[in-house]
């Protein structure tokens, strides 16, 4: 059985995700298929652009203040990939960390039974 994990994420689901993203809610695998439709889907990358600037727009608008939300929205997708990576990075050495542990107990376990 192949997981829904895996499968490219749809249209649908992207739409679905991006208040998410915005909320700076979205996070792991969802993440990164996000961005990977994202970069597949003009029609998506639009939706979210739209979507961003009517959000941060109308927050600025309110509150008075000066903004640049083409370049907003860019820092936002850097910063927020840059912490998938990050991520991504730290799970990696985890699981070495754990294997590494996994593979010394075993050892000290086949010594102290040939040692018995």
């Amino acid at each position: 059985m192949i997981s829904r994990r895996n499968l490219p994420m749809n249209c649908k689901e992207f739409i679905h995700l991006i208040p998410l993203w915005l909320d700076d809610k979205l996070d792991g695998r969802r993440a990164t298929r996000f961005f990977e439709h994202m970069d597949s889907c003009e029609d998506c990358r639009e939706e979210m652009q739209i979507q961003f600037l009517v959000k941060e727009g109308t927050a600025r608008l309110e509150s008075g203040g000066s903004f640049n939300l083409d370049n907003e929205l860019s820092d936002k997708m850097t910063r927020y990939k840059k912490r998938l990576k990050r991520k991504h990075t730290e799970n990696v050495i985890i699981y070495w960390m754990e294997a590494i542990a996994a593979i010394s107990i075993i050892f000290i376990l086949i010594l102290v039974f040939i040692l018995m």
